[in-house]
């Protein structure tokens, strides 16, 4: 093949990206030591000299960084197949906005995502460190060295370092026949790419993960306050310019998990906007312990004690952070995880990155323990410092409860490596089979104390508090808290038994404690700080934190599934594998109205999408009424979607649609469908003449009319004035798929129109049509078909999730008082 002259290539944007990566390695790498000299200098005219040095190659690498990215985007929007990451991640069919999900669907985009942030954050830390720039710009630059080798995909003998996102298809897959062609950009299966990941369609999925990576690249910023000041031994000084930065990260880390779980909400089938899949896990579990680092933080600024743990915590955040990378970029999490990232080999490099920053740190943090100032003088526990410490240990004990369970894969994996399974003869750890229910039984726990903390500390002061005196300024918020829990637990009805009483009490506590938090908070800003905005940001993100937990305690506990299967006509429907219950899924033949809950739903038909040919847009109208025959009372009509057997891929990828209310929401996705590439049906009608009691025999089982019914309430018949309507109430059973109900109707109209409403169990692709009445002989004429080929319908999933919008109200809430507590931070710099 090297002999062979490719018609159409390009090659010049994957050379120059392939350059300009290889100078941010080595720029970032100049960096690190011109940085890391310049710390250790003592000559001032020398120690500024190897500082210039530091900041130009940052500023090369940096704008090297920022080349890489433009080329490896500009191959993908030119839609330039030859190159593999093109190729791989996007079609000529994908709508534009898309086109940046292209980027970071794959481990080298999400990389390079990562390293252009920090490059972002190092540009601005050059202009705001001040005297820290050295220390703290040398930890960057060696962080984007170390993410620039992952990028590299250059060869030492048989071992590869990183991966190339601009090699070409054929570099990589060289024995395909496909390539024997020069003018192979022309097939035009090849032409046309492999195309985006169904999932990433979403607008969310354009707009979270710049922001999580956001999150991600600045929770160095504090770990790199921290190591600058453990190396330089100035180990209060920095304490003040890296407080703001902390805020700034766990603002924009949690903005990304919040936006994660939209992304969930609107485009997954979780059944709601949390699952505790481990991907999710991976991004929370550092915010808990920055969040922790910043309480702990807070408390040395005002009162000289908890600075050793200010520095474990900010160490541990980002070790996590590189942890979390782990989990999702080796690939160990794919068996358990919707969203985690296959293994591309480099598992090996991930763990190098991890240990580079995880053993200097923790070393460098223990030998510069016992130097590392401290208060005498024990805490009293009516200071507010006490109580923050507390809380902090708390958050501490959720993210190792988390970060354990979600390691199992990993566990696993390290008995094998050591030989202990074969040893002790164990098996592998396997994850919770009820996740939901397994962490909460921990964390809601752990969740109450968090919110009692986060209502009653503020009112404590530094170093002591008077006794009587939280007591006396908590009497009237703690009294209006208790009188808004019993309301709210009466009219909520919030009896929430699944698990048991025991989890209904630690339900019932956190909702007081939630409520708490909120009312709590807002008395603190009215009450001590006389409504002075400027220093209430910590409580106004205390606010959001408490409407936060109280959304996901009310939507949750009062979640209602509206598709209950109650004729059980899904029964066998869905294997074990696909994670549906069929009693919680209801089946809709295309044109009948179906009763769900308080609504009547008919399945109108479905369309491809105008837009993206892949995607089938299926119509719900809703109607509410408690009868068919009533009125409507709200009408609406939802648009789920479903990418069905995609390039050949069987299954459906379901995207959900919803109804929005200020009090609710109603969420509807579709969990199955017929094949749509069969050939239509042609199978008549077979004629049956019965009696009531008569057995009607068909290949899956046999069906018995057990009553005719009279009236103007027939199932999927709706009645005119005058009309005379007789419905045939038929028992159905089968040797594997259940038992059903039919009711087919035979209806008079005018007295002259004669005409039926047929009854289906598409299941079985079976229908039976009630074609005539003999009053003479004292039968009926039923007609049975069953098809060959599935019937049109859809089955759909709806969930009701009350009080939702508290949830988002509570993380804008949150968010702006980040924003409040970062603009405090920086005044007072």
């Amino acid at each position: 093949m090297e002999n062979i002259k490719y018609v159409g290539e390009h090659l010049l944007p994957g050379q120059l990206g392939h350059f300009f990566n290889i100078l941010a390695f080595v720029a970032s790498l100049t960096a690190t030591i011109a940085y890391f000299i310049s710390v250790r200098q003592t000559d001032e005219s020398r120690k500024a000299s190897w500082l210039r040095l530091g900041r130009w190659a940052f500023f090369i690498q940096a704008i090297s960084v920022f080349a890489v990215f433009g080329s490896l985007y500009y191959i993908i929007s030119q839609h330039y197949f030859e190159y593999k990451y093109a190729w791989q991640h996007s079609s000529r069919d994908l709508e534009v906005q898309y086109l940046l999900s292209c980027f970071w669907e794959g481990q080298e985009g999400s990389t390079l995502l990562w390293s252009v942030w920090h490059s972002v954050l190092g540009c601005i830390l050059i202009y705001t460190s001040k005297k820290w720039e050295a220390p703290v710009m040398a930890v960057i630059g060696l962080a984007q060295a170390i993410l620039a080798t992952m990028l590299l995909g250059i060869y030492f003998g048989d071992y590869k370092l990183g991966s190339n996102p601009f090699i070409l298809l054929r570099q990589d897959t060289v024995d395909a026949p496909i390539f024997l062609n020069p003018n192979y950009l022309q097939i035009e299966r090849f032409a046309e790419g492999n195309g985006l990941n169904v999932l990433l369609k979403n607008y969310w999925m354009v707009i979270h993960p710049p922001v999580l990576f956001l999150g991600f690249a600045s929770v160095i910023i504090p770990f790199a306050y921290a190591i600058a000041g453990l190396w330089t031994r100035n180990y209060g000084e920095w304490i003040k310019p890296a407080l703001p930065w902390a805020l700034f990260a766990a603002m924009m880390l949690g903005t990304g998990i919040m936006m994660g779980a939209a992304w969930a909400y609107e485009s997954l089938t979780f059944g709601g906007y949390w699952a505790w899949d481990p991907v999710e896990n991976a991004s929370l579990v550092p915010w808990l312990t920055l969040i922790a680092g910043i309480h702990t933080l807070l408390a040395y600024k005002s009162s000289g004690h908890a600075l050793r743990s200010t520095f474990f915590f900010f160490i541990i955040s980002f070790v996590l952070i590189l942890y979390s990378t782990f989990l999702t970029k080796s690939g160990v999490l794919g068996q358990t995880s919707v969203h985690s990232f296959t293994d591309m080999g480099m598992s090996g490099q991930l763990l190098v990155f991890m240990g580079l920053f995880t053993i200097p740190a923790f070393w460098l943090f223990i030998a510069r323990s016992k130097q590392i100032p401290k208060m005498v003088k024990e805490e009293s526990t009516y200071s507010r410092e006490f109580w923050m410490f507390v809380g902090s240990l708390v958050l501490l004990v959720s993210a190792l409860q988390i970060t354990f369970i979600t390691s199992i894969p990993v566990w696993n994996k390290l008995l094998d490596l050591f030989g202990l399974k074969k040893l002790f003869n164990l098996q592998d750890f396997a994850p919770p089979t009820e996740p939901v229910f397994y962490y909460n039984q921990i964390q809601i726990w752990l969740a109450l104390i968090v919110a009692l903390l986060t209502a009653v500390v503020q009112f404590l002061k530094y170093k002591d508090t008077p006794k009587g005196i939280v007591v006396k300024k908590l009497g009237w918020p703690t009294l209006i808290s208790l009188g808004i829990t019993m309301l709210v637990a009466w009219i909520g009805r919030i009896n929430y038994t699944n698990y048991g009483a025991g989890f209904l009490v630690a339900i019932w506590l956190l909702l007081f404690a939630s409520i708490y938090a909120i009312i709590a908070n807002g008395a603190y800003i009215f009450t001590i700080l006389k409504g002075k905005t400027k220093a209430a940001g910590a409580s106004v993100a205390h606010i959001g934190f408490g409407l936060v937990l109280l959304g996901v305690l009310i939507s949750a506990s009062k979640m209602e599934v509206l598709s209950i299967d109650s004729m059980n006509v899904l029964q066998g429907y869905f294997t074990k594998e696909s994670g549906q219950n069929s009693r919680e899924n209801i089946m809709l033949p295309k044109g009948l109205p179906v009763q769900m809950g308080p609504y009547f739903v008919t399945y109108r038909g479905d369309s491809i999408d105008a837009k993206d040919k892949d995607k089938t847009l299926f119509v719900m109208d809703y109607e509410r009424k408690a009868k068919l025959e009533d009125e409507p009372t709200e009408r609406f009509t939802l648009y789920p979607d479903a990418y069905l057997n995609v390039k050949g891929a069987e299954g459906i990828t379901p995207n959900p649609d919803s109804k929005h209310y200020l009090t609710k929401d109603i969420f509807t996705y579709i969990t199955a469908v017929p094949r749509k590439d069969m050939q239509a049906d042609t199978l008549p009608y077979t004629e049956h003449t019965v009696s009531q009691g008569d057995t009607i025999y068909f290949s899956k089982g046999f069906m018995v009319l057990t009553n005719l019914k009279v009236g103007p309430a027939q199932k999927n018949y709706k009645a005119e004035p005058g009309d005379i309507a007789v419905g045939a109430e038929l028992y159905v059973h089968t040797k594997s798929n259940g038992d059903f109900n039919l009711m087919p109707v035979y209806y008079i109209r005018d007295s002259s129109f004669q005409g039926n409403i047929p009854d289906s169990i598409a299941p079985l692709s079976m229908a039976v049509k009630f074609s005539k009445i003999m009053p003479n002989e004292n039968k009926v004429k039923l007609e049975v078909k069953e098809s060959q080929e599935p019937m049109d319908y859809v089955v759909l999933k709806a969930l009701e999730f009350p009080f939702i919008n508290i949830l988002w109200i509570g993380v804008i809430v949150m968010i702006v008082g980040f924003v409040m507590s970062i603009r405090q931070r920086l005044r007072q710099r």
